[in-house]
Order: C-alpha cells, then structure tokens, then sequence
C-alpha cells in the first residue's frame, strides 16, 4: 500500500475525562475523522494550538486552507503567528463514529488541573478542555500499517517483549499492551513510571502481562525521575526482579555510546531475537534505559529508542 499523506484535521471536544491526577483523555470529534487513518498500537499525530494571542477559531480558520502542505505552510508563518505543534499517540480511534481519543499528561506538581509550574501549553490546553472546544489534529489520511502512519511498536513474532516508559509513554504503552494477542502478553514485561500511585491505571484486557506501575511519590518522599525504571531495568538484567522473564546478562554486550542528542532510534528492520524492547520517554531517561540493554547484549535492531521530551523543555512530547 502506497504511504498515506497527512493532513489536518479540524475537530471539536466531545468528552473531557480526568482519569486519575496525572492524566485526562481527551475525545476530539469530527466528520473529518472518518477519513482518519488509524493505524493502532502507538501511532503518532500532531496537535495543534493556536499561537499564543490567537484563539481557537482563528486556528482552525489558519488551518483550513492547509490541506496536505500543512508543514510547509506551518514553516511559512511568522513565528510570532505560528501555531504550536506537539505530538501525542492515539489512545484509540473510531473512524467510523469520527472519534479520536488522546490522553494528556497533566505536567506540573502532582499533576495539577491549574497549569502550575512545569506545565507547558499541550498540558494547560489539556487542563482547561471542555466540551465544544475546537481545535486541529494532523494525521494520515487513510489506515494502514507501520512508520509511514506514525506507528515504531513493530516486534518480530515469538519472542519476550519489554515495554519501558515514564508517564509520557503510560498513553503509547496501554495501546500496545491492549493490543496483544494473549499468548504475546504472557511474553510481556511492562515497567511504567508514574507520578504517583494513583496514576496507576489499568490497560483493558492486558492478556497476563506483567505490568509494574512505578510511582514517584511515595511515604518517604519523591524520588528522582526515571530514577525508578533505570532500577528496575538494571534489577531485570541482573535476575534480581521476581519475573520468569530473566531477560539477558549483564556484559555481554558492547557499551552504548548514545547520548542526549539521540532522541530517536528505532531500527528500520527488527531482528528475530529473543527479545524485543520498547523505550520511551524523557531523553535522560532513554539515554540511561538504552545503555543498560545495549551493553547487557540487546541489539541495535531488538531495540526501539524513542525521547518524548527533554527535561527542561516545555512540553516537548
């Protein structure tokens, strides 16, 4: 099948869900999105916000003579006038209703409804949604498989699977694990950090995958980001973690040389290893992640290496 072209898409808020304290799901809707490409798992799309100083209307009125040269008219606006882009995954589509769902994390402290500190504009649009809000999606304009819709989870058959993910890859990792097929989810380990226990929710039909949900915030005290799923990973390699997946040993592979500025390694053919890892998130985080299954003795192409954001830097995911 020939790749689709993206296009955008001009929607409304039709439900507003507040899931638990870090996350609220959002449905857009639309007669558009019945020509919306979905392609399932941990596909990618962009949202778009109005410039700051423009309102929602005079976005979507920006937006609809964009059609499918949406990039290059985006690059072409003056920048005090040009929307915001920021790329979500899509929690679940239903072309068939012209329905969308994306969840939205609630940055700031304890994932505060009020756009406190560490918010950025993706997360305070989020916290202020309401429905019959307009706004602009963009995304494939027909349904398919693989990169070309904005999909990486692309594990070969048979093997273990690990998922791996802070709260920014929590909306891409549900996803996936819904979509197992119950004999792969027995295969599955999922190590998911979250701002605190409540955000622990729980993937529908999950198949008998082992999902550890890993809160920050606890009686003690708040612990370092990622701190938690670089622990876990290096207690996994070294057969510490009560799991029947004992997963590789620890040097037996090369070092990982990769460093900040690799935000995004995802192998163009997958190997039919014995394992298949999924790693998203902070870019610190995929860095740290990366290194210890690469020099544990994961290949290069076993491993998808995606940085949603940086630490820093206002909502970059």
């Amino acid at each position: 099948m020939d790749a689709p072209t993206f296009r955008t898409f001009a929607v409304e808020v039709t439900s507003v869900r507040r899931l638990c304290p870090s996350f609220v799901r959002v449905t857009f809707g639309s007669d558009d999105l019945v020509d919306f490409g979905a392609c399932g798992a941990d596909q990618r799309i962009k949202v778009v916000l109005p410039a700051p100083g423009t309102t929602a209307d005079e976005l979507v009125e920006t937006c609809r003579g964009w059609g499918e040269q949406w990039y290059p008219q985006w690059l072409r606006a003056p920048a005090e006038h040009r929307p915001l882009l920021r790329t979500y995954t899509v929690r679940a589509a239903r072309p068939s209703r012209g329905e969308v769902d994306v969840d939205f994390v609630l940055h700031g402290t304890g994932g505060a409804l009020d756009g406190s500190a560490g918010s950025g504009p993706a997360s305070r649009w989020a916290a202020g949604a309401r429905v019959g809000d307009r706004l602009v999606v963009v995304g494939p304009d027909r349904p398919g498989e693989g990169r070309a819709w904005g999909r990486e989870w692309a594990p070969p058959p048979g093997g273990r699977l690990l998922l791996v993910g802070d709260e920014t890859a929590v909306p891409a990792a549900c996803a996936v694990l819904e979509a197992l097929e119950p004999e792969a989810a027995r295969r599955t380990v999922a190590l998911l950090e979250v701002p605190c226990p409540e955000d622990a929710l729980q993937p529908v039909a999950s198949g008998g995958a082992q999902v550890r949900w890993l809160p920050r915030r606890g009686p003690a005290g708040e612990v370092a980001h990622g701190s938690l799923l670089v622990n876990a990973v290096a207690s996994l390699i070294a057969g510490e973690a009560p799991s029947p997946l004992p997963l590789l040993h620890a040097g037996a592979g090369e070092p990982d040389d990769s460093d900040l500025e690799i935000l995004w390694d995802v192998p163009e053919a997958v190997s039919s290893g014995d394992l298949y890892a999924w790693v998203a998130g902070e870019a610190g985080l995929v860095r740290d992640v990366r290194r210890l299954v690469r020099s544990a003795g994961l290949p290069r192409t076993s491993l998808a290496a995606m940085g949603y954001w940086r630490a820093g830097h206002s909502d970059a995911a």
